[in-house]
C-alpha cells in the first residue's frame, strides 16, 4: 500500500472517529448536562395573569432565593430537589405543600400571595425560567452582589417559552 493509500484511510478514520464522538457529546444525556452544569431550570405553572418577584443573592459559592407572588390563585413553581425551603410568609406553613421529587425537581404549591425562602448550597451560575402557560408571567428579578454592594433589577415578561434571566 503506497503512502497515498494510507493517508486517505488515515483520515478516514479520523473523520469517522470525529463523527462519532459528535454524536455522543450531542445524544449524551450525561455529557450534555455536564456541559450545562451550573444552569438552574425553574418552572412556574398559572392560569392566570401572574405577578412574581424573584430574588438572588450569593456569597461564597452559597446563595438564597426568595420567589414571591401576589396573585390570588395557587401557583406551582418545580425547583430543584436540593433546594432547602426557608421562611415562609403570607401562609401558615402547614399551608406550603410539595410534592414528591421528581427527575431531580421538586413541585411546590405557593398559596396566594405567599413566599418562599430557599437556601442553595450551591450558588448557580446561570438561571433559566420555563413558563409553558399561555398566561402571562411578569417577573421581576434582583440579583444582589454582597461583595460588590450592588443591585441588578430587571422586568421579564414571559408568556409559553423560556427565558435565561441571568
Amino acid at each position: 500500500m503506497s503512502l497515498r493509500s494510507h493517508i486517505i484511510v488515515s483520515l478516514g478514520a479520523l473523520a469517522l472517529i470525529l463523527g462519532i464522538a459528535t454524536q455522543v457529546i450531542e445524544q449524551s444525556p450525561r455529557m450534555r448536562a455536564s456541559l450545562l452544569q451550573g444552569t438552574v431550570d425553574i418552572g412556574v405553572e398559572h392560569s392566570a395573569p401572574l405577578s412574581m418577584r424573584f430574588e438572588y443573592t450569593a456569597r461564597e459559592g452559597s446563595a438564597i432565593v426568595r420567589i414571591a407572588h401576589d396573585s390570588n390563585e395557587t401557583i406551582s413553581v418545580s425547583v430543584p430537589s436540593d433546594w432547602k425551603r426557608g421562611e415562609v410568609s403570607g401562609a401558615p406553613i402547614a399551608d406550603i405543600r410539595k410534592d414528591p421529587p421528581m427527575f431531580g425537581f421538586v413541585r411546590w404549591h405557593f398559596p396566594p400571595r405567599t413566599s418562599i425562602t430557599f437556601s442553595l448550597q450551591q450558588a448557580p451560575e446561570h438561571i433559566v425560567m420555563h413558563n409553558p402557560s399561555l398566561a402571562t408571567l411578569k417577573l421581576t428579578t434582583a440579583n444582589v452582589d454582597l461583595l460588590d454592594g450592588t443591585v441588578q433589577r430587571d422586568i421579564f415578561l414571559i408568556q409559553d417559552s423560556t427565558i435565561r434571566i441571568w
